[in-house]
């Protein structure tokens, strides 16, 4: 008998190593193709499982020969085949080729791919490599540093950075700025606006048109006149894609880009693709953050390629805080893999902006909740009118790292609602209970987006929602009307991206999963910009700095082997 389960797709569907989609995505392929070799059938299953886990790509050879737990219930083991074995089954296949005329991709770097994910990534590569590759415009250098000493009066070496990264902005084509929450990356996107349209007025020539998006209505609501990506690009109503892409490009002079590092694959090339190649692109975002939901780690890729290193430029001081807070170290312990000073800094109390509280001793969550939503929401539950609600929003939010289980957002949710309806102090008793609330889907007719937050509340006996744009009026729903929506009291950190909270708390399980890793936790404390508070078993956070997101992509390799063909 074997000591591993068979490699075969229907022994791993019931051992529950696949997902329903994944099989069955595999057995429609199977009956398409005639195939019946495990191997390719296998396959085909691992790169829909790959892509629901946010890998562009399986990599085949990184997996190959390796042994992995079926589940985590369970101690059967499955083996994969050996390279070599593995490679010739697949060339084998009528279902792959190394192009995108089969439904699967075989690269020369053994990965595996969809055709829709290997299209999007050249095509993203070949547009980034062309931008980098176009000469800089010819501009009066003089001027543009004379303007640069008037935005930056200091001298010291923290802000070169930040003029290095406006000058090239303006003198190039393509500019890729990385920092954290304080390092200045929202003062640089002012500047950069205003001097190009300074500059165009003391030239005498045409007012640039400028553009600013992000990916999320909370991200564009701090850049002044932002707007969603999805807005700008304006979806088709009836079928997929955009009304504005490369065969109808946006009408800018300028795009500026913020929080990449929340942009999948697709929505990253399908918005590149709609700005003409004349225009000045410049991406900001932080490297350091999670990567977006959907498929890939865009942002992170880019800057891990060599080619483009004379258009990145990296923010490290944080101006805010200039390293004399708890918020801030802590941060720094964490991508610095110092489980030590990480220790240190949540157990000693030397920071009043930290604090922590420890779930060993089977602490009931509930009891650590109760002790800090009543000051937390009590601003917010306790206000009178919509406006003065929706503006207490970013006072105070609950980050947990799932969705589910004791410590993920429906029952934390279900727990502080429980908690602020019978506060008797809050007299709300007999009264709609205000409720925080974010939708989850987009909905392109009502101008609602995945991510919005608004509040539910009372008026005239009736269930309104409200939700503050990003030209800070109120727009108002009927409760029936919305789309699909959660209770916001607590939400997970991967929806924090984009947001900054006065306070927040962060509950980490106290068991380690594929989640809690060293980019959850980074982005989980950098969300605070007064006080933080975690609530965790501090072993487990210790190991959760040691794991960090490795997404298998395709993309810092394709996009290197264009640089340095210098194809264009």
């Amino acid at each position: 008998m074997s000591q591993y389960t068979a490699f075969s797709l229907d022994t791993l569907f019931d051992q529950h190593f696949f997902s329903n989609l994944d099989y069955f995505f595999a057995r429609s392929m199977s009956q398409a193709f005639d195939e019946k070799d495990p191997i390719v059938l296998v396959s085909c299953a691992l790169v829909s499982k790959s892509l629901f886990e946010g890998h562009i790509c399986l990599d085949i050879k990184g997996m190959s020969g390796i042994v992995r737990p079926v589940s985590q219930t369970r101690n059967d083991r499955v083996k994969f085949p050996d390279l070599d074995t593995w490679i010739k089954a697949l060339q084998n296949s009528l279902m792959i080729s190394d192009t995108i005329q089969t439904p699967l991709v075989l690269d020369s770097d053994y990965k595996l791919y969809f055709s829709k994910q290997y299209d999007f990534q050249n095509r993203l590569s070949e547009n980034i490599a062309q931008r980098v590759s176009l000469k800089s415009l010819k501009m009066d250098k003089a001027a543009i540093d004379e303007m640069l000493e008037a935005y930056f009066t200091r001298t010291d070496n923290h802000v070169m950075p930040q003029k290095n990264a406006v000058r090239n902005a303006l003198c190039s084509h393509l500019t890729i700025i990385s920092g954290g929450p304080g390092t200045g990356k929202t003062y640089i996107t002012t500047v950069i606006k205003k001097m190009f349209l300074s500059y165009a007025e003391k030239r005498r020539l045409p007012e640039p048109k400028i553009i600013c998006v992000a990916p999320t209505g909370k991200a564009a609501s701090k850049m002044e006149q932002g707007s969603t990506i999805h807005s700008i690009l304006k979806p088709l109503k009836n079928s997929l894609g955009f009304y504005y892409n490369k065969n109808n490009p946006l009408q800018t002079d300028v795009i500026i880009i913020d929080e990449a590092s929340m942009i999948d694959i697709l929505l990253f090339t399908r918005l590149l693709e709609a700005v003409p190649m004349e225009a000045k692109v410049i991406i900001l975002g932080d490297k350091q953050q999670l990567s977006s939901i959907q498929a890939g780690s865009v942002f992170s890729d880019i800057c891990s390629v060599k080619g483009v290193s004379f258009n990145l430029f990296l923010l490290e001081y944080n101006f805010r805080s200039k390293g004399k807070t708890g918020i801030e170290n802590l941060s720094k312990a964490i991508t610095g893999n110092d489980a030590q000073c990480l220790e240190d800094l949540l157990t000693s109390g030397r920071y009043p902006d930290v604090v922590f509280e420890s779930l060993k001793g089977n602490v009931p969550v509930a009891s650590i909740v109760k002790k800090y939503i009543l000051e937390g929401y009590k601003s917010f539950v306790t206000s009178d009118t919509v406006e003065a609600a929706l503006n207490e929003l970013d006072d105070f939010k609950i980050l947990c790292a799932h969705n589910s289980g004791e410590y993920g957002t429906l029952q934390v949710n279900h727990v502080c609602e429980n908690i602020l309806r019978s506060n008797n102090n809050f007299d709300i008793q007999g009264k709609l209970f205000k409720k925080i609330i974010m939708v989850n889907t987009n909905d392109y007719k009502k101008g609602l987006f995945n991510g919005d937050t608004g509040i539910a509340f009372e008026e005239n006996g009736k269930v309104n929602v409200f939700f503050k744009t990003l030209d800070n009026t109120v727009k108002q729903y009927r409760a029936s009307d919305l789309p699909g929506h959660d209770a916001a009291f607590a939400i997970t950190i991967h929806k924090s991206q984009g947001s900054e909270f006065e306070t927040v708390l962060i509950i980490i399980p106290d068991k380690l999963s594929p989640v809690i890793t060293r980019q959850l936790l980074y982005t989980g404390v950098t969300r605070a910009k007064t006080k933080i508070i975690i609530v965790g078993n501090i072993d487990i956070i210790k190991k959760a700095i040691n794991l960090s997101v490795k997404r298998n992509s395709g993309l810092p390799m394709c996009l290197e082997k264009l640089m340095r063909k210098k194809i264009f």
